[in-house]
């Protein structure tokens, strides 16, 4: 009787365990598992920190709004919410929120507490949930800086008073501050162990919550180990708090990653890698972080998309190496123009949150660990001030928090074309395709003569199949073929191989997965989910591309052309002008401006030299298209001298204002003699001359690389002034075979041609005088070792064009492929070690 009792008893504990665990949102096999349904769940949601104080009855409150907002979002498809549950400190303080919940260590505001309780029965009602977080290393809530005065340890700075780099030293020391993070921890036990006034139910047993969060964006404000070390000592046992009271429920850190994380990767693993910690957070702020600038938020979006998609994927591969979710819990934009009207236009933000959006909905189609996203932030149906832009006690609370000017990041009800996109990115993370296909990388996509390609297939209804096609990169389709999925399970797991041969050169495969209704699925890509600027369709690969044919065309007179454009640039007095860079320079080595006469006209570059005599290997940087400079560490390689060269009226010597494209592609293309780039590569060899003028430079140990327009130059320079070098490392190289570039991008032939045609100048004569400037046609001169880098997937200078100057290298040479890369193989981690170490061979 005994042992029938006891075998009862553990199978209710063992069904009562397993009904709790489907009760609460959970991550299984780095996915977020619906406590409504058991299934996988992708989610776009918004921040809506002020939810709980429109919920009270309260100064602030205002039920009503409250409902409507809620209402609103959740039609929208919205039911994800980032909210803060309560400020801290004082009321009326500058710059921060008002009402406060805890007004004094202990002290709380009991309308808040109510508030807060409302505020989750009014989420259940909907099946909405939110993340809440807990504290905050800002002043808007008071966060560090109240529990530093709280405990006698320092004090509750406002930067707007004081400056960002005061407070932020001084919030460093809530890190090492036993006493503050008692406080907190005081507030995390009387918060997480709360009951509900409303429904008598304890928080824990609320499946409303999705997770409790340490902070908004804690931070450690310091690069002091033995300070990062208390800081993730000090998030650890706050995790390890939350989960001792409240098991049931996840918790997270609230980090925005690497920038909040002092650039150290390793101190933001130290904290995600904790069995407490269940999934991982990146923040992300193109405006804050200078990805654009306040006049180019609609004409340079695009930087700011290829960045963010570039920092979501440095935090995915830590979210793999940990199998756990990661959610963009932050991202903004500003309205157009900077403004802060609820009328003004939001056409920069959309197309940023357009391409954003498309990250999430892939992701679900692929399974894939990036599994939410919460714009900042919720205005819902908030009215403006009209006197002020900055907030004030009684105005309504929108997304912009008190110490921002209100309406900046907010999205309104009002903003149509914004709440159109939210909507249509629910909807279509709603119908995201449960089949997954992937075309499997092997081989680096790159073949002799046969190919076997393979596609792994799952969740596919049985009856269907997978059908492929092969175009050439110039887009002309060449054969097609479809297989039927093979499994006999129900959804199929299987995989297809196709089988094909080509002759030399770069094509693109199409995959689709068609099901017995019909619907069509696109295979997915690995190289989808890598560095940026790889926009086109299908994936591309390559058959023995040492064979590709692409005969010079030079004109009779190219050597003669070139020949008297070099008499006159080594006529021309270069006049060499250094001018000291001391913020940038050390104890080490020393960094120059260098300002320099060319072939009608001045360029320039930094020069960075040990300060110690002797004579030292040099590297040349040739930079890309419009990039903007940079400086080199001085304490970094201090036995090598470098050289950053800058090309008239790019990078530093830049003259077009901000936002305004440049022309440089195709000024002056009515002629040879007044082409843009005539002038560009005798820049490129007035920057080779004046390294070789430099007393300290070892001139057996020349070394030159670059990227795209850098990749040209090096490229150029190396053919111009074959005795200079001792090796060279071009990337991606720009301006190679004009008339096929013309047919396998878009770019720079969307730009020269139309202009040549408004000039009258025939598509024919343009490419005469382009045949002056071709990269193919200079690299036969090059007399040292070569190793060239390209990125298979890249639209923007693609394979082809990259082989069509390699093969007409006569010297020493070699090639790497980055198979998932498009244009930025310079975002490889690999790349510097491989030139490197070919450098040093030679």
């Amino acid at each position: 009787m005994r042992k029938n009792l006891l075998l009862c008893i553990i199978a209710f504990l063992a069904l009562s365990c397993a009904g709790n665990k489907a009760n609460f949102w959970r991550v299984e096999n780095g996915q977020f598992i619906s406590p409504y349904n058991d299934l996988p769940e992708y989610y776009v949601g918004t921040n809506f920190w002020y939810g709980p104080i429109l919920a009270s009855d309260g100064e602030g409150g205002n039920y009503e709004r409250l409902c409507a907002e809620l209402d609103s979002l959740h039609a929208l498809g919205i039911d994800n919410l980032r909210v803060l549950v309560g400020g801290d400190g004082p009321r009326n303080v500058q710059s921060r929120i008002s009402p406060t919940l805890q007004e004094a260590p202990g002290v709380y505001n009991d309308t808040l507490l109510v508030g807060l309780d409302r505020f989750m029965v009014e989420l259940g009602k909907r099946e909405m949930s939110a993340v809440l977080f807990l504290n905050n290393s800002w002043e808007w809530s008071g966060g560090y800086g109240v529990y530093m005065k709280w405990s006698g340890e320092g004090e509750d700075y406002i930067p707007a008073l004081t400056g960002y780099s005061f407070f932020m030293k001084e919030m460093a020391k809530f890190a090492v501050s036993p006493k503050a993070q008692e406080l907190f921890f005081n507030h995390v036990r009387f918060i997480v162990s709360r009951k509900n006034s409303i429904t008598g139910k304890p928080y824990s047993q609320d499946p409303a919550i999705f997770s409790w969060q340490i902070g908004n964006e804690p931070r450690c404000f310091s690069s002091d180990p033995q300070v990062q070390q208390a800081f993730t000592a000090w998030m650890l046992k706050c995790a390890e708090l939350i989960k001792s009271i409240d098991p049931n429920h996840m918790v997270s850190s609230g980090s925005e990653g690497l920038m909040g994380c002092e650039n150290n990767m390793e101190l933001y693993k130290a904290i995600h890698s904790s069995p407490n910690i269940d999934y991982l957070n990146a923040h992300i702020w193109p405006y804050n972080w200078s990805w654009v600038r306040e006049n180019t938020l609609v004409s340079n979006f695009q930087n700011a998309v290829d960045k963010t998609n570039e920092y979501i994927d440095t935090h995915l591969e830590v979210a793999k190496e940990f199998n756990k979710p990661l959610v963009i819990e932050e991202f903004g934009y500003p309205r157009d123009g900077f403004q802060f009207s609820k009328s003004s236009t939001t056409e920069g933000r959309d197309n940023y949150y357009t391409k954003v959006f498309g990250r999430i909905v892939q992701e679900k189609n692929r399974a894939g660990l990036l599994a939410g996203m919460n714009f900042w932030a919720w205005g819902g149906l908030a009215s403006q001030a009209e006197d002020h832009i900055e907030w004030r006690v009684g105005d309504d609370y929108c997304g912009d928090p008190a110490q921002e000017q209100q309406g900046l990041n907010s999205v309104y009800l009002s903003d149509v074309s914004t709440v159109a996109l939210i909507r249509d990115v629910n909807r279509r993370i709603d119908e995201a395709s449960p089949v997954y296909a992937e075309v499997l990388l092997e081989n680096d996509w790159m073949y002799q003569t046969n190919a076997a390609l393979r596609v792994a297939v799952k969740n596919a209804p049985k009856g269907s199949k997978v059908e492929f096609s092969l175009y050439s990169d110039k887009d002309w389709k060449l054969s097609e073929e479809s297989l039927a999925l093979q499994s006999q399970t129900v959804p199929a797991k299987d995989t297809v191989t196709f089988n094909f041969s080509c002759e030399p050169g770069f094509y693109k495969a199409h995959v689709n997965v068609v099901l017995p209704d019909g619907r069509k699925f696109e295979a997915d890509n690995p190289w989808k989910h890598q560095n940026q600027w790889t926009d086109h369709q299908g994936i591309s690969l390559g058959f023995s591309p040492e064979a590709i044919v692409s005969p010079q065309d030079k004109a009779e007179d190219f050597d003669a052309f070139w020949e008297a454009n070099l008499a006159q640039l080594d006529a021309t007095d270069p006049q060499y002008k250094l001018t000291l860079l001391k913020e940038h320079s050390d104890n080490n080595r020393r960094t120059y401006r260098v300002d320099m006469n060319s072939l009608d006209g001045t360029c320039s570059g930094v020069y960075v030299e040990p300060v110690k005599e002797g004579k030292y290997p040099v590297k040349i940087h040739f930079m890309g298209y419009n990039s903007d400079i940079w400086y080199e560490d001085p304490a970094s390689n201090p036995n090598e001298i470098t050289f950053i060269l800058c090309l008239r009226e790019q990078a530093q010597n830049k003259t077009i204002p901000a936002g305004v494209q440049p022309d440089w592609v195709f000024r002056g293309v009515e002629s040879k003699d007044s082409y843009y780039y005539k002038y560009a590569f005798c820049d490129a060899v007035r920057g080779v001359d004046f390294v070789l003028s430099r007393e300290k430079v070892d001139k057996e140990n020349v070394f030159a690389i670059g990227g795209s327009q850098g990749g040209a130059q090096t490229l150029v320079a190396a053919s111009l002034r074959p005795d200079a070098f001792s090796a060279i490392a071009p990337d991606v190289p720009f301006l190679c075979d004009y008339p096929d570039y013309f047919k396998v991008a878009s770019w720079p032939g969307n730009e020269i041609l139309p202009h040549a045609q408004t000039l009258g100048i025939s598509e024919e004569d343009v490419l005469k005088t382009l045949t002056y400037f071709d990269v193919k046609n200079f690299v036969d001169k090059i007399t040292c070792p070569v190793i060239m880098a390209f990125g298979l997937q890249d639209p923007t200078c693609p394979p082809h064009t990259n082989f069509a100057a390699y093969n007409q290298i006569r010297s020493e040479k070699t090639w790497v492929c980055y198979p998932l890369s498009g244009h930025a193989v310079w975002l490889e981690k690999e790349w510097p070690k491989l030139r490197n170490e070919f450098f040093e061979k030679h």
